[in-house]
């Protein structure tokens, strides 16, 4: 009895979030165009912003080349973009392109968007949320350089049954919760059709850096690869504005790791591997690969 009574639960509960997200397809979801997307490789590196990515680039750099690179975020603003030259672009953070924000977030949008239109020199596709389409204060900065292509993706959380969440993620319409950029990263190197995903820099430790202050405030000092040493503990902001309290913080991070099951489970439907590389990572839903037991090429003399 309990357990007919469990999985009747499950059912109603599954059915439940299968109808919620059918009606957030209506209201947020739009039909993707990444028909002219047909790259030859099959393989890619995901560089997530990590501290551990400098040392990864530094100690294994033979292994991105041949490969597809994909940077996120505040990559740009590294002097390792023009270096590495990525293929792709993907965020997944709306305050970049969102108006209402706090003044800080507006500065450092303007400024990220800029380095961009400057410093890339080479063909470059960046994938942004559809929402990053309302606004055109980024789209004016970026408007002159023609190696820069954008193309939009949906955001929309997708969760209820799973052969409904498969169709829907086959359909473009949406993903795994997004609560991190790797899980929009992913998806869209899945869409594209890239058998071999590797993920260098997804350290995902933020739970040790975390604490609340005698004014509780909850504190997370997220450390990038491009400001280690010079971070320090902020309360963690929502969509670009007021701050989060430690039980919405601890959720984002768990709905993040949760959520790359979730992932797992596509990939795996679609014949695709994700291998995380990145060394002491939090991450525990793909498999490892070490890169130390990896012999680099050898170098024609």
């Amino acid at each position: 009895m309990i357990k007919l009574f469990l999985l009747i639960q499950i059912f109603c509960k599954n059915l439940l979030t299968t109808l919620e997200t059918i009606f957030k397809f209506f209201i947020l979801s739009k039909r993707p165009n990444f028909k002219n997307l047909h790259p030859d490789n099959k393989e890619a590196v995901i560089l997530g912003n990590g501290p551990s990515l400098t040392k990864m680039i530094s100690e294994h750099p033979y292994f991105i080349k041949g490969r597809d690179i994909v940077s996120v975020n505040y990559f740009p603003s590294s002097d390792l973009y023009e270096k590495i030259k990525p293929k792709y672009l993907i965020s997944s953070a709306e305050e970049l392109f969102l108006e209402n924000v706090d003044d800080i977030y507006i500065k450092n949008s303007n400024k990220l968007f800029f380095q961009i239109n400057e410093k890339t020199t080479w063909p470059m596709i960046c994938f942004f949320p559809f929402i990053a389409k309302k606004h055109n204060r980024w789209q004016k900065i970026i408007a002159g350089n023609k190696n820069i292509s954008v193309y939009y993706y949906n955001k929309t959380p997708i969760e209820g049954f799973k052969k409904f969440r498969q169709w829907s993620f086959n359909q473009k319409l949406g993903m795994a919760r997004p609560h991190n950029v790797l899980i929009p990263c992913i998806s869209i190197m899945m869409w594209l059709g890239y058998k071999k995903i590797y993920l260098w820099g997804a350290d995902h430790s933020w739970l040790k850096d975390i604490s609340v202050d005698e004014n509780n405030n909850a504190l997370v000092n997220q450390k990038h690869f491009y400001d280690e040493g010079k971070t320090r503990p902020e309360t963690m902001k929502q969509g670009g504005k007021g701050k989060r309290k430690l039980h919405e913080i601890l959720y984002k991070f768990m709905t993040s790791f949760r959520e790359y099951f979730d992932v797992l489970d596509y990939a795996k439907d679609n014949n695709a591997e994700i291998l995380n590389c990145t060394k002491g990572s939090f991450i525990d839903a793909f498999d490892r690969l070490d890169l130390d037991k990896i012999k680099p090429p050898k170098t024609k003399e």
